[in-house]
């Protein structure tokens, strides 16, 4: 290249002028598009300007920016109220496609096959199978588009794009903050009894009017929050998965300011999981602690711990109290004692929709009866022997069930073939790192409590806001694969070392 004299030669990054050059486009396709009065054209080409920017500059930060979007629900809610058009919740995972394109295109990494994703891909396939043969082919074959959008093509790009510890600890503070956000919203709603406001749509409440507990010298009702999710079981569960991922990074940040804030993020997700008030929530929370002392993610003293606090929260929030005394009332299902509480209408409801989901499986036991399909034939099988007469479409209220009565036998195998081997593989991989890489060893048990708290709470809950079960499933087989290769190149040093 020729250099005048007097001038200074200037080299210029091929991504420069890539990025100047979207820039250039971005503004001339808006311009155009607002003088055509195509708004929504204008805003897609401005769009380019961030993802060009990161690009440029740290094209993992795509990762954080999504998962908080996502987790905190903060796109449906900018829809349902605040006018935002529809495509810009559809648009939310788009911008991992720049590290992902990056990564695979720039950086020529190879693309990642994780051992669960032919599980995935074969699990899709029976779905799409079945919803061809149901009676409703065009809802099931919705249904399953679904699952490849937000399910399987999600997978594919987060365990493709967090490859490593760094991005890795970026993901789950994300999802941290997105936790500490919303139950730091429920714990403001609770205190100021704010139950008329839903917060910016960060503060929705039960469309019922809440159970009675005593207050004083009097009985107030109280209502269960359901944050920006706007149903309170829901709500809970995917607060239950953030609060061992916190604790993960209580126990190994090094800085003293880091583990105040992860401490302070897992107490204010604990106590928006405790405001739902949910029955169920409360069981899986029991269960994933007993695998974590299992696991020996958290010692008999901190279990000890989490047990007093537990005695604290329900001093503190005798409502909760109240609600979990109606536990026991489940027992009323299968036949009482003289003096045992009555069981109540939700749980003889949600006990009528698992035996008819479970009828379905054994009438349809090969290809059931569609995804998408359960709650059309819910009432028609809840009939058959059912505790409580229903009304219209009602869910299956069990993960596990719904998944057999839609897909049959094939398609439950499959799916829990797929749980088999994302758990089997975090501990497989939690074995090599346990004792050299704590960070890794404690991030890897989160994911495992986190999946845990999910299945357990899908007992009681059917198969819905399923994004955050495919988010939560993505992410612990990414950490799957950024502890294999820090074991790998852990190993490697070894013999290095060795040699010399």
């Amino acid at each position: 290249m020729a250099v005048f004299p007097g001038s200074r030669s200037v080299l210029i990054d091929g991504r420069v002028a890539v990025i100047g050059l979207a820039f250039l486009c971005a503004g001339m396709i808006a311009i155009g598009a607002m003088i055509e009065q195509q708004p929504l054209i204008a805003a897609a080409a401005l769009v380019v300007i961030p993802a060009a920017l990161i690009v440029l500059f740290r094209p993992e930060l795509a990762v954080p920016v999504v998962l908080f979007v996502m987790y905190s629900n903060a796109a449906i809610v900018a829809v349902r109220f605040h006018g935002a058009p529809p495509f810009i919740a559809m648009l939310v995972p788009a911008p991992l496609l720049i590290p992902f394109i990056y990564n695979i295109m720039v950086l020529r990494q190879p693309l990642i096959v994780t051992p669960v994703l032919p599980w995935i891909l074969v699990f899709v396939g029976w779905q799409l199978v079945c919803a061809l043969l149901s009676v409703d082919s065009v809802k099931s074959v919705s249904g399953v588009l679904s699952t490849v959008l937000e399910g399987l093509l999600f997978y594919v790009l987060i365990t493709n794009v967090v490859r490593s510890p760094g991005s890795m600890r970026l993901g789950v503070w994300a999802l941290m903050a997105a936790g500490a956000v919303m139950g730091g919203v429920s714990v403001c709603q609770q205190a100021t009894r704010s139950f008329d406001s839903n917060f910016g749509g960060f503060g929705q409440v039960s469309e019922w009017d809440g159970f009675e507990v005593a207050e004083g010298h009097g009985v107030v009702r109280q209502r269960r929050l359901c944050g920006p999710i706007g149903e309170q079981n829901r709500y809970a569960q995917i607060m239950l998965m953030l609060i061992p991922l916190a604790l993960a990074r209580f126990l190994t940040e090094r800085a003293n300011s880091l583990r105040l804030l992860a401490l302070a993020a897992a107490v204010l997700t604990a106590l928006g999981c405790g405001l739902t008030f949910s029955r169920s929530g409360a069981i899986a929370f029991v269960l994933m602690l007993l695998v974590g002392l299992a696991v020996r993610f958290v010692s008999r003293r901190q279990v000890m711990a989490v047990f007093l606090g537990g005695l604290l929260l329900l001093l503190a929030v005798p409502q909760y109290r109240t609600r979990l005394a109606t536990v026991p009332s489940a027992l009323g299902i299968f036949g009482s004692s003289v003096g045992a509480e009555e069981p109540d209408g939700a749980i003889l409801g949600r006990a009528t929709e698992m035996l008819a989901a479970a009828r379905m499986a054994i009438d349809n036991p090969v290809f059931g009866v569609g995804p998408e399909m359960s709650g059309s034939f819910t009432r028609q099988y809840g009939q058959i022997g059912g505790l409580r007469a229903l009304e219209g479409d009602r869910e299956t209220h069990c993960l596990f069930l719904e998944v057999a009565a839609e897909s049959g036998l094939p398609g439950i195998l499959l799916f829990l073939g797929m749980l088999a081997a994302s758990v089997l593989s975090l501990l497989r991989i939690r074995q090599q790192v346990v004792g050299r890489d704590r960070e890794l060893e404690q991030t890897v048990s989160g994911f495992l409590l986190a999946l845990t708290g999910y299945l357990a709470m899908g007992i009681f809950l059917h198969m819905s806001y399923i994004r955050y079960f495919w988010l939560m499933l993505a992410m612990a087989d990414a950490c799957y694969g950024v502890a294999l290769s820090s074991a790998a190149q852990a190993q490697d040093r070894r013999a290095e070392e060795a040699v010399v």
